[in-house]
């Protein structure tokens, strides 16, 4: 029995998880906290929320985790860039790659357990 090798397209559904994180983080950190916290917390905030989409992105993007984190963290990166926030536009462009780091490394986790046999 041939298997079919492993496909490198993006996975719908790997996107839309990562990204409604991605995109409802972002749209919380702007709207939501930028009057009451300080700059310092909403700057840790906009980094959790890359690092957990990005997580996503690596888990459910199986064959192709890089891309996928890097698609995932598409959504914040526009919103930080367009709408006026204390975040300076360097700090969330340093923060998208946050997406694509932290999908490389739950990428490697899962497959280090799954060789584990655990």
């Amino acid at each position: 029995m041939n298997a079919a090798p492993p496909s490198r397209a993006l996975r719908a559904g790997a996107l839309l998880v990562s990204g409604i994180i991605n995109l409802g983080g972002a749209l919380g950190v702007l709207f939501l906290m930028t009057g009451s916290a300080s700059d310092a917390r909403v700057a840790a905030t906009w980094s959790l929320v890359q690092f957990l989409s990005g997580v996503w992105a690596g888990v459910l993007g199986a064959n192709s985790p890089f891309i996928h984190g890097l698609v995932a963290g598409l959504p914040a990166l526009v919103l930080g860039l367009v709408i006026a926030s204390p975040l300076p536009p360097q700090f969330v462009i340093v923060a998208w790659f946050l997406a694509p780091s932290a999908a490389l490394v739950a990428a490697m986790v899962m497959r280090f357990m799954r060789r584990r046999g655990a």
